[in-house]
């Protein structure tokens, strides 16, 4: 029987007997703790082949982000500026006049609309006289103060053919019918669907939606501002407005013409509290 010391080591009386142990089972052992200290060393050496890889791809990364960082730094040296392109809008646009401290032309918030006068600012029940139809709003609804709305005028087929800013400066509720019109604007559908009919529509004396602009600025002198837009041969777009802020009371007219040919007119007179 084989014979231990204290510490559980294998006690060998004879040569033979310590040979015989390291060709038979003492053999194995060494031989599978040599396997398994291969083992531990394949895995220990694929862990640091592992952490040089990582480490070479951080040093190259570091590399190329100190190298792209001081090309940018010797690039911005003595670099040219950004290119200023033009603003097309600010070119278009042309300034006439600094103030607006002329009173428009009297007469200039008049109109005449299929045969009927109106000068504003006037009341929603006058504009109704047109005939045409404010959904929105009954006679006599009550309208809070404060009220200030844009409206559209409908005609019988549910087409837009005007628009109105209609206002309660009143401290009290008011019917609708009561409410102040000031601001009114019409456009020329026939300059986008020629099987319609011109609007008769006459305003600042004469002028209707067929007048050109040489007789637009005739009556109403120079513009307060003009912005056009000829970017597009086939759509020439101007836009003139002509303004006045008193001490009681504002003036505004605009016109838009497309390719020469008036589009729309905005007249505005408006008395301050």
């Amino acid at each position: 029987m084989q014979k231990y010391d204290d510490f559980g080591r294998p006690i060998y009386e004879t040569a033979e007997e310590y040979n015989r142990a390291h060709k038979t089972g003492g053999g194995a052992v060494i031989q599978n703790q040599t396997a398994a200290q291969r083992h531990a060393t394949r895995e220990g050496s694929k862990r640091a082949k592992t952490l040089v890889i990582g480490i070479v791809a951080f040093v190259i990364a570091l590399n190329v982000v100190i190298i792209f960082s001081m090309s940018n730094m010797i690039g911005s040296v003595g670099a040219q500026p950004e290119p200023v392109y033009p603003n097309t809008w600010e070119e278009d646009y042309v300034e006439y006049s600094d103030n607006a401290e002329t009173p428009l032309p009297d007469g200039f918030e008049t109109f005449f609309y299929n045969g009927q006068f109106f000068t504003l600012p006037t009341t929603c029940s006058e504009i109704a006289k047109m005939g045409y139809d404010i959904v929105e709003y009954e006679p006599t609804d009550m309208i809070p103060s404060g009220f200030w709305e844009t409206i559209t005028l409908l005609d019988d087929d549910g087409y837009s053919v005007a628009m109105i800013s209609v206002r309660n400066d009143t401290d009290d509720d008011v019917p609708f019918e009561e409410c102040t019109v000031n601001y009114f604007y019409i456009d020329n559908p026939a300059r986008y669907d020629e099987t319609l009919d011109v609007p008769d529509f006459v305003f600042a004396d004469g002028l209707t939606l067929e007048s050109s602009y040489e007789e637009v600025e005739a009556y109403f002198g120079e513009p307060y501002y003009h912005y056009e837009d000829h970017s597009d041969e086939e759509y020439l777009y101007d836009s003139y407005q002509w303004e006045y802020y008193g001490l009681d009371e504002r003036h505004f007219v605009m016109v838009n013409f497309v390719n020469h040919e008036l589009l729309d007119v905005s007249i505005e007179k408006e008395y301050y509290e």
